[in-house]
């Protein structure tokens, strides 16, 4: 059942105005309410949804300017069309000025009348598009290349923010996977340094002696295959951000003359004693416990303290499951060029899966996962995802072999979770398929363009990343 193009509040005192342009209405395609005055007609927008208002100028119990201003005041996006019986100007420059979208004058011309109706509700439509864009956007957070949908994950956006222009230390914790130098990508490119360099070294790959070569540089001389002076990340890092990534594992050493550059901005390379003055800031990451270290003496309490200036903590991705099926969708499109563009959808049955999912690798894990889907996958869906089954998620007997640990779900919240996705796939298929208008998958869907939009903000969907 197609539906009308909107509804139309008619307010007059006079019953053979308020029949004739009733009728008028519901012969185009209009719903229609009638009211005999401004107080009816108050409630009746109280009790039930109205698209437009047309009222005569003059009515015994309220005027219609006053009625004016009251839907000024209660309902200001409401358009309103004033009927006058006196064809005065200064009436009708009046209302105008008052709020008013329009007027027509008695008696009226039902074409005249028609084409203002319809005017009026077009410009309400493109507003109410456009707030509803802005509501679909908004719940899409986004900073960087991070994306997200998770109140956690938002907070950390939030801090990002926060500090992202300043010259502040930044430690970022988290679990392998969470997507720590993400963080400080973001920190960097964002920032009052996103013009310098952005350097960053694993301090876990490196011995002892290796790192603090690669960290400060050497001279040359300074051990052996040392065949020429070398500058370290600190200093071609000068005037950007350095991430050093797994800090916990650096050896007291280095710790101490990493200590050195953050208090003073200045060290040595190694074997020189020439002092190096570097503006480098400094952005740090481990998966491991600072704080446990310094009480066990395997880390420097000044060096904590110096790192710990602005902590950062990322959720791991069993705790941001609803991002899961934008981290898919993001994926998808970053690893499409491996099956040269074929696969652009993963079946409602994966992502409930992949919810129910412990990610312990978490999103480097998720990523690689899709990479394999998409290299493996023979038609334009990936129907079959490899997850490794883990038995020690679930007492003994409790799922069978292959099955996602989904036994400790509660069942009410499975199926939410189930239809969710379900909805949301669909929705990024009708994107895909019909290029983002939103005009033409409205009518497939046999919704309103509100309703469509409505629902790409409750799954937080850019519809502009479909179109062209």
């Amino acid at each position: 059942m197609q539906q009308h193009p909107g509804t139309v509040l008619v307010v007059d005192d006079d019953r053979a105005f308020r029949v004739a342009t009733r009728t008028l209405l519901e012969d185009e395609g209009f719903g229609v309410r009638l009211a005999v005055d401004g107080e009816e007609a108050l409630r009746i927008l109280d009790e039930s949804g109205v698209d437009l208002v047309i009222t005569d100028m003059v009515m015994a119990k309220m005027t219609g300017l006053v009625l004016l201003q009251q839907l000024r005041s209660r309902y200001p996006h409401m358009p309103v069309i004033m009927v006058t019986g006196f064809g005065s100007i200064e009436t009708a420059v009046e209302a105008m000025r008052l709020g008013a979208t329009d007027y027509v004058t008695k008696p009226h011309n039902n074409e005249e009348l028609l084409i203002k109706v319809r005017r009026a509700l077009s410009i309400l439509e493109k507003d109410r598009e456009i707030i509803a864009l802005r509501e679909a956007l908004s719940s899409t957070y986004s900073y960087g290349n991070i994306v997200t949908r998770s109140d956690k994950m938002r907070t950390v956006l939030t801090q990002i923010r926060q500090v992202a222009d300043t010259d502040v230390t930044v430690l970022v914790q988290g679990e392998s996977g969470t997507g720590k130098e993400l963080v400080a990508r973001a920190l960097h490119f964002n920032g009052a340094r996103a013009k310098g360099p952005f350097l960053a070294t694993n301090c876990s790959a490196l011995n002892e002696t290796l790192l603090e070569s690669e960290l400060f540089g050497h001279e040359k001389g300074a051990f052996t295959g040392a065949t020429a002076q070398r500058r370290g990340r600190f200093e071609e890092a000068h005037t950007g951000t350095l991430f050093l990534d797994e800090i916990g594992d650096i050896s007291a050493g280095v710790q101490k003359k990493l200590l050195r550059v953050l208090q003073e901005k200045v060290f040595e390379r190694v074997g020189g004693s020439a002092p190096v003055a570097v503006d480098t800031r400094v952005v740090v990451a481990t998966n491991r416990n600072l704080e446990l270290m310094v009480r066990q003496g395997d880390f420097r309490e000044d060096l904590y303290y110096r790192l710990n200036v602005f902590p950062i903590s990322l959720p791991p991705l069993r705790e941001r499951l609803e991002d899961i099926p934008l981290l898919v969708d993001t994926f998808l499109q970053k690893h499409a060029s491996l099956a040269k563009g074929r696969v652009k959808d993963v079946a409602p049955d994966v992502i409930s899966r992949m919810m129910h999912y412990p990610w312990r690798g978490n999103v480097r894990e998720l990523e690689n996962l899709v990479k394999r889907a998409v290299l493996t996958c023979t038609g334009d869906t990936i129907t079959v995802v490899d997850l490794p089954v883990e038995p020690h998620t679930a007492p003994e007997g409790d799922v069978p072999a292959g099955e996602p640990p989904s036994w400790h779900i509660p069942y009410r919240e499975y199926l939410t979770a189930v239809l969710r996705n379900a909805e949301m796939r669909y929705l990024m298929r009708m994107l895909r398929q019909h290029k983002g208008n939103i005009n033409q998958i409205s009518r497939l869907m046999e919704v309103d363009r509100k309703t469509v939009y409505r629902k790409l903000g409750e799954f937080g969907i850019d519809p502009d990343q479909f179109r062209g």
